[in-house]
């Protein structure tokens, strides 16, 4: 028996923390073999073969600037077109499509974290206001969060969302007169290979539903990952992205790297 390793990164470099965090799988992951019973076929137990952590990326300062801008790792599977059709899905636009699609269609995924966030309750809708009088009244709380599980759909779901919790903590006014919001999100599972992909269309949706409404931008990105990995026939490009351009512990990352902007719509 072995127990997840642990790991916290603090990157003002987005491409390098993901890197960091490829590496820490990599040279401390432990192999695990998950899944369980599929949907509707109790009887067929789906395996899979992972290398697992547990780690928390924090980004500040231009990571930030980075995440906006959809600055990625060179070795970072998606690229421009498949970014834009993944951020596709976070749009009001997409869900209104994909609600009308019948359950057995080949292109309906299981869920869609704006689907959770929006269905049956707008909870970005809440977030916004609750955001608005706490910029307003100066004040700070820990309750503008929203979540994806839903129990009654969740509880023995072959394919439940990753993404379980965001939570905006207001932070006040900077130095130039600036508000600012340290924002904290928080998976059940992930795939290191989704990472930077999930972060860059996120920000994207938070931008338009919440935090541009309320005039507010992100002082600190806090993503924890209680289960980060990579599937077992994907290590070879774990290592090469771990190691690129890189010298035992140090990571040369230059910035601007593969900057894909994406227009939210």
């Amino acid at each position: 028996m072995e127990l997840s390793e642990v790991n916290v990164i603090k990157e003002t470099s987005f491409p390098r923390g993901w890197q960091k965090a490829a590496a820490f799988i990599e040279e401390e992951g432990i192999f695990r073999t998950i899944g369980g019973p599929k949907e509707g076929f109790p009887e067929v137990i789906e395996r899979k073969e992972i290398i697992d952590t547990c780690q928390m990326l924090i980004f500040t300062g231009e990571a930030i600037t980075q995440i906006e801008k959809g600055v990625m790792h060179p070795l970072f599977p998606f690229r421009q077109k498949q970014l834009e059709a993944y951020c596709h899905q976070f749009t009001t636009k997409y869900v209104e499509n994909w609600l009308q699609l019948p359950y057995n269609d080949p292109h309906k995924f299981k869920y869609l974290y704006l689907d959770r966030f929006l269905y049956p309750i707008d909870q970005l809708e809440a977030m916004r206001k609750n955001l608005a009088v706490l910029v307003k009244e100066q004040i700070s709380s820990n309750r503008v969060q929203a979540i994806t599980w839903q129990p009654a759909q969740d509880r023995y779901n072959d394919e439940p969302p990753c993404l379980q919790i965001i939570q905006v903590i207001y932070l006040g006014k900077d130095d130039n007169g600036q508000d600012k919001v340290d924002l904290r999100l928080y998976w059940r599972s992930r795939d290191i290979n989704a990472v930077q992909a999930n972060i860059i269309c996120l920000n994207r949706a938070f931008q338009h539903f919440f935090l541009k409404p309320n005039h507010c931008q992100i002082e600190r990105w806090l993503d924890y990952s209680s289960s980060l990995h990579c599937y077992q026939d994907r290590l070879q490009d774990l290592h090469k992205a771990a190691w690129y351009a890189r010298n035992e512990n140090q990571f040369f990352i230059d910035t601007p790297l593969c900057p894909y902007p994406y227009n939210f719509k």
